[in-house]
């Protein structure tokens, strides 16, 4: 599936509002090829991505984004752990865009906030977590806040790849040593948010 396209190619370089950010997400190579990925910085104009595959210089590239949407554009170079995109938008699209990570980063600021000032280690530690395949394995709570969570397990699901850690539906958003920290679809409601938490 090609790359969509709007407007014209750019090669411009990151602007001031570049912020880096990280979001999860996935992106479509020319070849039709779907992959994980993760935003380092990200701006209206500029998308520095980490994953594990690095396309071509000058390919087209559409990137999904959890919250943000859809960009379509142009690789202008690799990096060690990635590579570079100019985002290829008509002005209308890209001021939409700028509002929607505006959007994104207060709300990331709040939920860092939010889960800085919540986080416990429950009583019962012991998870299931299943897998995007079906297995499911033996896991151990590392911590918990109302939107997530960290977590020790023998497995390492792609960024954005949705698990189930007990009964609650999670997404992974970062890669630790020896497990993965994830973002719950449903957050915890204050009320029901304690030590006592059984997941």
């Amino acid at each position: 599936m090609p790359a969509l396209r709007e407007g014209s190619a750019s090669t411009r370089q990151p602007d001031a509002r570049t912020t880096a950010l990280r979001v999860v997400g996935r992106f479509l190579l020319p070849g039709g090829e779907e992959h994980a990925c993760e935003t380092r910085t990200l701006s209206p104009d500029h998308a520095e991505l980490v994953t594990a595959v690095q396309g071509l210089p000058g390919d087209g590239v559409t990137i999904y984004l959890d919250n943000i949407g859809v960009l379509s554009g142009v690789i202008t170079g690799v990096t060690p752990s990635g590579f570079c995109v100019a985002i290829t938008v008509s002005p209308e699209r890209r001021a939409r865009i700028a509002a929607r990570l505006d959007w994104y980063v207060a709300r990331a600021r709040g939920m860092a906030e939010q889960r800085s000032d919540v986080r416990i280690v429950p009583a019962a530690t012991a998870v299931r977590v299943r897998l995007p395949d079906g297995d499911e394995l033996p896991g151990r709570l590392i911590d918990l806040s109302m939107t997530g969570a960290a977590l020790a397990v023998d497995a390492r699901p792609d960024l954005g790849a949705t698990v189930t850690v007990g009964k609650r539906f999670a997404t992974v958003v970062r890669h630790l040593d020896g497990g993965i920290a994830v973002a719950f679809k449903l957050p915890f409601r204050p009320e029901t948010f304690n030590e006592s938490v059984v997941l």
